[in-house]
């Protein structure tokens, strides 16, 4: 019996840190990803735009 509420509050520290610490660090990367691929291509448009100009 001693195992098995060990092993149930165990399982409540670690679903308690999933959702308390993982998954907003996840999203939170998630969302820089993103702003990072809009600068991206932000940034090759730009370079593409130029690049058109100079040649002749």
């Amino acid at each position: 019996m001693k195992k098995i509420i060990l092993s149930i509050a165990m399982f409540a520290i670690a679903m308690a840190l999933l959702i308390a610490v993982i998954l907003p660090l996840a999203e939170h990367g998630r969302e820089n990803g993103q702003k990072v691929e809009i600068q991206m291509d932000s940034v090759d448009t730009k370079v593409s735009s130029l690049s058109t100009a100079i040649t002749r």
